[in-house]
């Protein structure tokens, strides 16, 4: 199978959809909406129109007026008959309508004749619609040429004969690849609609993960300079004043992160989020120390997953663990980006798996996107550990530049 690049138009029975380069649901390209309409009118219009063709000659011929209604009443059944089972290319219950379109397409021969010779067509193109290829064309082309041999005997002739297998054969043929053509349009309908709840399912996955991770952090930060204010503002109140002008710099942060929430993905600064993870621990009471090396030239979806990655590791710390002091170091070595939380607070709900809570899975998710890993793991003596590794995608090597060839034995001579 070829491989695909991103970004690149998937064709889906007729209906192009294209995947959006940062990984979000695509947009959809919605299909007409009166396709189907049309379509299933084609249907019904085809066999009025086949009914019609069974009908005229007998309306034609010299019958007595009962007998042209009560032709007029088989064509009319066999029309509806064949709209109501076979118009949306489902077969509902087909022995019922086989037995149906048979009776109402041969009975009437016994009075009619060759004047009837292309009602059968409707069974012919139920049968093709019911069976397989393999059982449905033998049997659709016996009933045609059933259908030209009682023309051609209740006439006497071998032209009429061949007539009647030819009308029938052909309305048979119409009526099954309108029919087909229903089909095909609700099974496209069908997928467009399991499509569209695909991605609406995962665009509200992706909204609950982007609003867990995104905000996480702001409202921890938010909270704790909160109480530290409240501890400040009667004893320090210049202190508090400071404390407070920074919640207000973090609220806003959170309300642009909603923003951009719902405008769809973001690129986080790898280096911004470092520092505001180190502000929030330090504001925590807890001791930081932040290690980077090599990370300017990362891709920005790698540097993004790995600003997410810390936020969350840093927002466990805050929330869920007793931590004293707390070490992140981020690099890049090896062709792989490197991520690393530990601190000293295993005890609490950071140490556990990666299962152990929503955030963690959508960060495992979210790595796992760029063929990158996550672990943690919990130490003997009391430290959690988060490692994020996410291979990065090397630049090609230029190519070297070409050296001309030597001029021939009497050619021109290249310039110095």
């Amino acid at each position: 199978m070829r491989e695909r690049g991103r970004g690149q138009p998937v064709r889906i029975r007729g209906a192009w959809f294209r995947e959006r380069d940062d990984g979000q649901a695509p947009p959809f390209r919605e299909e007409r909406p009166g396709s189907r309409t049309l379509v299933f009118g084609a249907q019904a219009v085809a066999a009025a129109a086949v009914a019609s063709l069974a009908f005229l000659p007998v309306l034609a011929g010299r019958e007595p007026w009962f007998v042209r209604l009560a032709a007029l009443v088989c064509a009319a059944a066999l029309a509806g008959a064949h709209v109501a089972w076979f118009a949306r290319g489902r077969v509902r219950r087909p022995v019922l309508a086989l037995v149906v379109q048979a009776a109402l397409g041969f009975l009437p021969f016994l009075q009619l004749g060759a004047l009837w010779s292309t009602a059968p067509s409707f069974f012919a193109g139920g049968l093709l619609l019911a069976f397989r290829p393999g059982k449905a064309v033998p049997g659709a082309v016996l009933v045609c040429v059933a259908a030209g041999g009682v023309s051609g005997w209740s006439a006497g002739s071998v032209d009429a004969a061949v007539a009647g297998a030819v009308s029938a054969g052909v309305a048979a043929l119409t009526l099954f690849g309108l029919a087909t053509a229903a089909r095909l349009v609700a099974e496209r309908a069908d997928e467009v609609r399991e499509l569209k709840r695909q991605a609406i399912a995962e665009e509200r996955k992706r909204f609950s993960r982007d609003l867990h991770d995104l905000l996480g952090l702001s409202l921890s930060a938010i909270t704790l300079k909160g109480e530290l204010v409240d501890r400040l503002v009667l004893s320090r109140p210049a202190q508090a004043k400071d404390e407070l002008a920074e919640l207000l710099v973090m609220s806003r942060r959170a309300l642009a992160d909603v923003r951009t929430i719902a405008a769809g993905y973001r690129e986080l600064s790898l280096d911004d989020e470092c520092r505001a993870a180190a502000a929030v621990l330090s504001a925590a009471g807890t001791r930081v120390t932040v290690a980077r090396s090599g990370i300017g030239d990362l891709p920005p979806r790698v540097a993004t997953a790995l600003a997410t990655a810390l936020r969350e590791g840093v927002t466990n710390v805050v929330r869920h663990s007793t931590a004293s002091w707390c070490a992140f170091s981020v690099s890049t070595e090896d062709g792989t980006a490197w991520l690393e939380i530990v601190n000293d607070g295993a005890g609490g709900a950071a140490g556990g798996g990666v299962d152990s809570g929503a955030g963690l899975r959508n960060l495992s998710a979210r790595v796992e996107d760029l063929k990158g890993t996550l672990t943690t793991e919990a130490g003997a003596d009391g430290t959690h550990r988060l490692v994020v590794a996410i291979p990065v995608r090397e630049p090609r090597a230029p190519r070297a530049p070409r050296t001309p060839r030597a001029p021939r034995q009497g050619g021109r001579r290249w310039a110095s």
